[in-house]
Parts: C-alpha cells; structure tokens; sequence
C-alpha cells in the first residue's frame, strides 16, 4: 500500500478534493463518505498552531481553511462552521505582517501564510495570538495581520474556545 507524504496531505487539504465518490485510478481506491449531517448543524473547531518556520505554510492556517472546504463541499452552508487558531511559539511568526516577518526572516522574504489568514477571517474565522509569546518574541499588536487578535496566553484562548463550544482538532 502506497503512504502518501505530508506534502502530498498539505496539497489535498489547500486544494481540496471532492466529497462524492473519490478514486484514485494510480492506486485503484474508490473513497464514497456515507457521513451524514443535520442540516441545522453548527460546526465550531479550534486548531493549535505552534511550528512555524520561514518561507513555509503554517499546517493549522491551511487545515483550519480546509475545514470550511470541506465542508462546504460535504453541502453545509459555511455560515454554520467557524474554526479558531490559536498561535503560540514560533508560529508566531507566520500571522506577522510583512514588515515583521522580514524583521524575523530576512529582508524580501514573504509571508507565505497572509493569504490564509485573510481567507480565514474572510470566512469568519478566528486567530487568537498568545499573548505570552508575542511578548517573548517581539511582536506587539501593530506587528499582526488584520483581524488577527490578541489573547493573554495560549491556554486562556484554548480554554476560552472550549466554553464557547469549539471542539479541539487533535492534530
């Protein structure tokens, strides 16, 4: 059986893929979900995101947006699903405008996560920084993209996801 490389996962989930029958005629696999959802269902899930790296798309960004896709192409309006991230640790770096991000990378490298962050609050989605860490690593409110917002740590924005009925993504 042939494994498919987390770059493989990424492309899927950024590109998305139907939700009817799905095969694959190199492996010969034919995929058909059966799952079925209520139509007055809401959807709410939060995405921890703590690797970041230069140059590199952020997993949770791209999977918090492919959440909505998905979704949608399951047939749920998108204004029933909302999904949440929380940023801390070097991921920090990848909700940082373009003037932090070179400050943190290099002058003329781009952030290759503004377009997923946009689309994400485009979507109605929700970015909460920790706090702790945009202290720790110098970057203050000025030095986030639009719509990205502050909590006072990590664990306070998980806790307070969770009250609100955010479910945690366990990857």
């Amino acid at each position: 059986m042939k494994m498919f490389s987390p770059v493989m996962i990424l492309i899927v989930t950024l590109m998305g893929s139907p939700f009817a029958t799905t095969s694959c005629a190199d492996e010969g696999v034919v995929v058909t979900p059966t799952m079925a959802f209520p139509a007055d269902g809401v959807w709410m899930h939060a995405f921890d995101s703590i690797e970041g790296e230069s140059e590199k798309t952020n997993a949770a960004l791209a999977r918090a947006v492919a959440l909505y896709k998905y979704m949608e192409k399951a047939g749920i309006d998108p204004k029933q699903v909302t999904s949440a991230v929380v940023v801390h640790g070097p991921a920090i770096y990848d909700i940082a405008n373009t003037a932090r991000y070179e400050e943190a990378y290099g002058e003329g490298v781009s952030n290759p996560n503004a377009k997923l962050v946009a689309e994400l609050i485009a979507r109605g989605g929700e970015i909460w920084v920790c706090g702790v860490a945009a202290l720790h690593r110098g970057v203050g409110d000025d030095d986030v993209l639009p719509g990205v917002q502050m909590a006072p740590a990590a664990m306070v924005a998980h806790a307070e996801l969770q009250r609100r009925g955010f479910s945690l993504n366990p990857y």
